[in-house]
């Protein structure tokens, strides 16, 4: 698959490179309450010394976290700044696109934050297939999607692709992934209406 492929996806990313710094300082290294209830989960998922697949880590502040609670995190990133900005801090954060990469190995447990809304409707199947078959059997995957109908351009530049799923879509997508939802919480921000899943792998 070549960047023609998706170019939206490539936009964004671009636009990331240009301003990963500027996330990682706007925002917070330590979660919320409701992030770190989620990453506990996950953790709990995973059995001891468990490995997890951290994608688009970005500024690593949540595979740190899962670090803490005695996770293995392989952080990958496809903006080379976020895997530069990890770098500088002592991390290895390898590069990786999920749209267009393989998974290579097997992992007890996933990681995808704030990334699934950068990715066009008719992308989401195939990435949820491909999480779906790089977990271990009864593996758990993380992830945040934007609450919402429709799709919109974000940022200054609007080169920031963002598309919004109903909790019920996207439990639909992942259950045809073979992913069954365990565990939502949410942040009800009026303009940032995140939701969080834990969904496993179950067969």
């Amino acid at each position: 698959m070549t960047d023609s492929d998706h170019p939206n996806n490539r936009r964004t990313v671009a636009a990331y490179e240009g301003y990963a710094r500027g996330y990682a300082e706007a925002v917070s290294a330590t979660p919320s309450a409701g992030e770190a209830e989620g990453l506990r989960r996950l953790a709990a998922a995973v059995p001891p010394a468990g490995r997890v697949l951290d994608i688009g880590s970005g500024p690593g502040w949540e595979a740190g976290f899962l670090e803490t609670l005695g996770v293995q995190v392989r952080r990958t990133d496809v903006t080379a700044a976020f895997r530069q900005f990890q770098a500088e801090r002592g991390k290895t954060a390898y590069p990786f696109d999920v749209l267009s990469d393989e998974i290579a190995a097997t992992y007890d447990g996933m990681l995808m934050l704030y990334v699934l809304q950068h990715f066009e409707r008719d992308q989401v199947d195939g990435v949820l297939r491909k999480l779906a078959r790089g977990l271990t059997p009864n593996g758990a995957l993380l992830l945040t999607h934007f609450l919402g109908e429709g799709e919109t351009w974000e940022g200054d530049a609007a080169d920031y692709r963002v598309v919004l799923w109903s909790g019920e879509a996207l439990n639909q997508r992942l259950a045809q992934a073979g992913l069954v939802v365990e565990w939502e919480n949410f942040d009800d921000s009026q303009d940032r209406p995140w939701r969080r899943v834990l969904a496993r792998k179950h067969g």
